[in-house]
């Protein structure tokens, strides 16, 4: 699996024109040149960082992914259609991804962890539900690719964030139990 990186000027002006900022042509300059810059930064990881995604959640992608990138959005970040708000920090921009790119892995692979999903958590939101198996791989991934200190970078941003900061305290409570194969670890483990 690999991530094609697109800059959208329509979407890039659609999007910051709901936020209601002004769109503007060095808008567009920056996000190219952020778009290289990105690009390059993925590229180096793209492989080793696909490989641990698969290999701790034991799931497959279903081919090639797009990714758009804008300037402005309310999000840091959406799954579908992918899409990545620009970060000044490219190392946090690629933890973004990573979230994401694990929700899009959830998705091709509903058929085996959807009920699972749904089973967990019965008095809370789909939100949360669904948060719980993509933080605890995110976390996995982060930590063995980057270290507990991007983690605990990644805690203190998204815990600022609605149900992320429900969502990470129960993630951090049952992360120890957590080795590999999400949808082994969601039949064995009763999250309630």
């Amino acid at each position: 699996m690999k991530v094609e990186f697109i800059y959208s000027l329509i979407y890039d002006n659609l999007l910051t024109e709901m936020s209601k900022k002004e769109f503007s042509s060095e808008q567009m300059k920056e996000m190219l040149f952020y778009k290289e810059e990105i690009e390059a930064a993925w590229k180096k990881d793209e492989k080793k960082i696909v490989k641990e995604i698969e290999n701790i959640s034991r799931l497959k992608f279903k081919g090639n992914k797009k990714c758009f990138l804008i300037y402005c959005m309310k999000y840091t970040a959406i799954s579908n259609p992918l899409t990545l708000k620009k970060e000044a920090h490219l190392e946090r921009a690629k933890t973004i991804l990573i979230h994401e790119l694990i929700h899009i892995l959830l998705e091709d692979n509903r058929e085996k962890i959807a009920k699972l999903i749904e089973k967990t958590y019965p008095e809370e939101s789909i939100e949360f539900k669904i948060h719980i198996p993509v933080l605890l791989i995110t976390k996995k991934v982060v930590e063995r690719l980057y270290g507990k200190q991007m983690v605990e970078e990644i805690l203190k941003d998204e815990m600022k964030m609605g149900i992320l900061n429900s969502a990470w305290p129960e993630v951090n409570s049952i992360y120890p139990k957590f080795k590999n194969n999400i949808v082994k670890f969601l039949k064995d483990e009763k999250l309630c």
